[in-house]
């Protein structure tokens, strides 16, 4: 009979280097590690390393990106800094977004390579949760910085170089309901890591009528070495 153990070591994986041995990882409940999405969005969520953040009172909708029929790329509606030495993996956005009679809204989740906050956001702080949930303590906190929504408008300087990991646009309905924009990598959207310093920008952007909306997002935060 063979036996494999492991060693209880709360690291982020790492790239092994060439000709060198690498580790195998497994859980604390001795379950090996398996690198499908699902897999390792677990993995980092037993690790401490995955964030949920939402608008701070529920069934309090905030305030969306300013007016316009496209989205302004200096006015999103949340925002997310990303500090040199940090790697975010963005898991999911849901908005919940009160529509307007006739008004159309587009959502878009943008990746700028520089934190381009200049000013702006909430006068009450976004909330900020790890998802390893211990009673009123967490593992650790998040290394983010500039989280905002725009409670009042959020203020971008020129984005250097920004790309898309997902739009949508819906079509003005003929009476006011509810939209419910999603992005999320474990039903298929990109999964990109973003190593700072950078942004994660999210819009929900209506036409003549600001919107209002509630929200909930989550991310993962892993060391620098974990990618080259």
């Amino acid at each position: 009979m063979s036996q494999l153990f492991a060693y209880a070591d709360q690291v982020s994986p790492a790239l092994a280097e060439d000709g060198a041995f690498g580790q195998i990882y497994m859980t604390r409940d001795h379950a090996m590690y398996i690198n499908t999405r699902e897999g390792l969005v677990d993995q980092w969520t037993r690790d401490g390393r995955v964030f949920i953040a939402s608008n701070p009172v529920q069934g309090q909708p905030e305030s969306c990106s300013a007016t316009a029929t496209a989205t302004l790329l200096t006015d999103p509606t949340i925002r997310i800094g990303i500090p040199a030495g940090l790697i975010v993996v963005p898991i999911h956005v849901q908005m919940s977004v009160i529509t307007v009679a006739a008004k159309d809204d587009v959502f878009a989740v943008i990746v700028n390579n520089a934190d381009s906050y200049t000013s702006g956001g909430d006068a009450v702080a976004m909330a900020v949760r790890n998802a390893l949930v211990n009673g009123a303590t967490q593992l650790r906190s998040s290394g983010t910085v500039n989280r905002h929504y725009s409670d009042t408008s959020i203020i971008e300087a020129g984005l250097t170089n920004p790309f898309f990991l997902k739009t949508l646009e819906s079509q003005g309905p003929t009476e006011e309901a509810t939209w419910n924009p999603e992005y999320n990598i474990l039903k298929g959207d990109p999964m990109v890591y973003i190593a700072g310093p950078a942004s994660l920008l999210i819009w929900n952007t209506q036409e003549t009528t600001e919107a209002l909306a509630e929200f909930c997002l989550s991310w993962a935060e892993l060391q620098a070495d974990t990618i080259p």
